[in-house]
This record gives structure tokens, sequence and C-alpha cells, in this order.
């Protein structure tokens, strides 16, 4: 076959001139493709009808291509399997429904079994409370009724031992006190009044405020015997005092005392004066360490050399520590006497001049009284709050009359003075601190001097005072030490 237009015959293997060519050699492939959908249409039919389960329009086979396919036997083949699937699926779900109900019966069975033991536990607790609340409200009272004779017994066991221990406290304070000498002596004046003076170790106690007129020895021996005995007390009282005080020992003559805020912070403070270290090596390790050493505080001193009237014009630095020294140590006693139960007393500064009365009212009159109120308990049994009294001399000087001397400690849990109880009989004191009273002293001592005239003894005269301050007689006033006081008025009178 020939192309009308390029007259070529047409075969495939001619080229391809003319689009009447192209389309000629085209036309296989189209015929091809539209058998190929026509039949791919007709099997989508049959797929359909045997998915469905129906026959086709003639309900007889379908042509497929030159094959006749019966589309009834597969339509029915697949509603078998349609079916057996379905019978699968509900076998299935009715094995796990039947698994799921005997384990939810399970379950049931379990909280059954866990409901009647509970039952059971709540009614055995029930009956052990009915059993434990019979007759409860006889039976805690009996309870509490042995609860408290047992407190009461810790407690009188307590308080027996607090009050031996407080007997204790108070007769080794009497027994040293009488070991040092402690005396009190009435000596009469010239206008006929009685006037009481203390002593220890047959040495006069001297007021503060009479310092000017004594010898420097008198003065020196006392204030290291009193030291010596507030210090032995301070021990068997377990109380620390607020100023610490060094008693002599090796290469440290004499006693001294440091400010409160230097107190127990350095174990070994040399001697005023010496040197303060000993050191035999020389290395220059040694000499550093030396060096960068925190400076030691400088006590003050309870011992003069020479006339305080002397010491004062010669040495004030000496002077002043001095008077500190005196006011702290005489500071010590006051806070002492407080916290032992006068803390109605010592409220101005002149109430601690007086050394002498105040050891005394402390060691004496008060562990009398402590000593006394116990043994009456002993013998009368427990006394009634308020029953114990310090002596009438005394009685003023405390506000508690359960507090007695050696009630109230530092070394102790049971009357604490560190705790608020304790606290409680230094609040509201005036003399807080030794500084004021240091003022003053230094003031009455100042204008003291400032109105008299000193003249010295010779030394004749001084060995007479000193045997007569030896035998303990009195003399006549005004010749009392090493100087006679002459006041400016009487000069004049004189004159």
């Amino acid at each position: 076959m020939e192309c009308d237009i390029c007259g070529k015959g047409l075969n495939p293997k001619v080229p391809l001139n003319c689009p009447t060519c192209a389309r000629a050699a085209l036309y296989p492939f189209r015929i091809a493709q539209a058998t190929t959908l026509l039949d791919r249409e007709t099997l989508g039919y049959h797929v359909e009808a045997v998915a469905t389960g129906a026959d086709d329009q003639a309900g007889q086979a379908v042509s497929l291509g030159e094959t006749l396919v019966d589309t009834h036997e597969s339509s029915k083949r697949a509603a078998v399997e349609q079916r057996r699937t379905a019978t699968a699926e509900i076998e299935e779900r009715i094995r796990y429904i039947t698994e799921r109900s005997e384990s939810l019966q399970k379950q049931i069975d379990e909280g059954k079994r866990e409901i009647a033991a509970r039952k059971a536990a709540i009614a055995q607790r029930r009956s052990d409370l009915e059993s434990a609340t019979y007759n409860i409200e006889k039976r805690r009272s009996k309870e509490l009724d042995t609860v408290k004779e047992v407190i009461k017994a810790v407690r009188a066991a307590d308080d027996l031992g607090h009050k031996e221990d407080v007997y204790g406290r108070a007769w080794h304070c009497k027994k040293a006190a009488d070991v040092a000498g402690l005396k009190q002596r009435r000596r009469r004046s010239r206008d006929g009044s009685v006037k009481m003076e203390y002593y220890i170790g047959g040495i006069r106690i001297l007021d503060l405020r009479d310092l000017n007129t004594a010898p420097p020895s008198q003065i020196t021996a006392s204030l290291t015997l009193l030291a010596g005995l507030v210090v032995r007390v301070s021990n068997y009282l377990a109380v620390r005092l607020p100023a610490e005080i060094t008693l002599p020992h090796k290469d440290y003559p004499l006693p001294t005392i440091f400010s409160p805020s230097s107190s127990y912070m350095y174990k070994d403070v040399p001697f005023p004066g010496s040197t303060p270290f000993q050191s035999s090596s020389n290395s220059p390790e040694d000499s550093r360490t030396l060096e960068h050493q925190r400076p030691l505080p400088r006590p003050r001193s309870l011992y003069i050399d020479r006339k305080l009237p002397m010491l004062a014009a010669e040495d004030s630095s000496a002077y002043s520590l001095f008077l500190e020294g005196v006011t702290l140590l005489s500071w010590d006693i006051a806070w002492l006497s407080r916290s032992q139960g006068m803390n109605n007393t010592f409220n101005e500064w002149e109430d601690i001049c007086p050394l002498g009365k105040n050891l005394w009212q402390l060691l004496i009159e008060s562990t009398q009284a402590t000593m006394s109120a116990v043994d009456k308990e002993k013998k009368d049994g427990p006394m009634a709050k308020g029953d114990f009294r310090f002596p009438a001399s005394s009685r003023s000087l405390a506000s508690t009359p359960e507090i007695g001397l050696g009630s109230y400690s530092h070394g102790t849990a049971k009357g604490f003075l560190g705790n608020a109880e304790g606290a409680s009989f230094m609040k509201g004191w005036k003399l807080q601190t030794p500084a004021r009273a240091v003022d003053k002293l230094r003031s009455h001592l100042l204008a003291e001097m400032q109105g008299a005239e000193w003249e010295m003894l010779d030394e004749k005269e001084f060995e007479k005072e000193e045997e007569a301050d030896t035998d303990g007689q009195s003399k006549p006033r005004g010749v009392n030490g090493w100087t006679k006081l002459k006041s400016r008025n009487e000069e004049t009178k004189t004159a």
C-alpha cells in the first residue's frame, strides 16, 4: 500500500516523510491500546459482579477476550469466603470476650476476698477498740496518777539532790570564809556610834572610798587575800565570774584581774612589767612567729607599791589600772551576790565599795540562812513556797525568797545561770558594766585628794601603826596608815 501524498509504500522500514505516513504508522498502537482498555473495563465489571455476588446483565457468562467466565460461581465462592472470614472474626471476638470475662471474674473474686479480709480486720480493730476503750476514763485516770507519782518522785529526788548540792556549796563557802579568817568586829567611834569593820586573815578590809588613807602594804595584802577567797568561792559555787581574776603563781607574784571583754581568752599572760615571752630558740622562724602573734591584753593590778595619792601623781597609768582593778574586784563580788539571790542590792556605785560587808553578807549570813533552811526542810519536810528567808540583817536583800546561795550556777543543768530564769537575776541592774563605778570612784578619790593635805610619818610612828594593825587594836582616828590626813577646814580652825 502506498501513501497518496508521498507515493511511498507503508512499511515500517520506510522512513516517515509526511503526516499521513505518521498517522498510518500510529494506527496499530492506538487500536492495541483501545483493546486493552476494553479488556480492563470488562474485567472491572467481572470483579464487581463477583464482589457483590450479582450476575451480569444477561445472568450468564461474561466474555473475557476469548475465555468465558461464570460470574455466578465466582460470586458464590466470594460469598463463602466472606462468610468464613466473618465467622472467624466472630469466633475470635467470642474468644477474646470469654478470656476477658474470665479475667474480670477472677478480679471480682479477688476483690470479694479482699473485701472480706478488710471486713474481718475492721471487725477485729473494732473489737480491739472496744476492749481498749472499755472503762477508759478510770484506767486513764489511774495511769495519769501513776505517771504523776513517778514524775513527783523524780522531781523530789532531783530537788533533794539539788538541795544537797546547795547545802554543800553553802557549807564549803562558809568554811572557805572561816579558813580565810573573814571576821566582823564592832568599833566605837569618838561620837559614840558603833561601826562595823571587817577583817580577812587579820588584815582589815578597806572600803574603796578609804583607799587614800590606807598604807600600800595593807591594801595589797587585803586585796590578795580577797582575790583568793573570791576565786575559791566561785569555784565552789561553779560560777564563772565576769571579770577573770588571776591569782599569784609561778613567775606571777601578785594578783591581777581582767576586764570582762578580755576575760577567759588567754591562758598564759605574763605578769605586768615582766618579759612577755621566754623563748630558748633564736631562730628566724620563731622570731617571725612572735612578731605575728596577737597582742596580749593588759591585766589590771590589785596591788600598789606606794601611797595612792603619790601613785596618782607619779604614775597615772598605774593609778588608773589599779582603780579599774579594785573596782572590777568589787563588781565581781556584787555580781556574784546578785547571782546568788541578792537581787535588790548594788544599784548604786557606793553599794559595791564596802568589800568586807558585801563578802560577809554573802559568805556568812547567806550561807547560814541557806544551811538552816535546808536543815529545816530535812527535819520538818518540804517547805512551802516562800518559807525560805534570809536572816533579819539581810532580809531585804532577797526579792525571790526561794533562791538561796548555791541555788544557781554555771555547773549544773538545774538552776543554770545561763538560761532565761538565771539571766532574770541581772535584769534591771543599773551596774551592768563596771565603767560607771570606775568613773565615780576616781572622781571621789580625786576630790578627796584635792581637799586634803598629806604629811609623811616617820619610821617609828609607822612601826607603831604596823604593830597596832597586827594586834587588831583600834587606833585614834587620823593616825591609821602611812600618812596623817588633816582637812583644810580643821587646819583653818586650828590656826
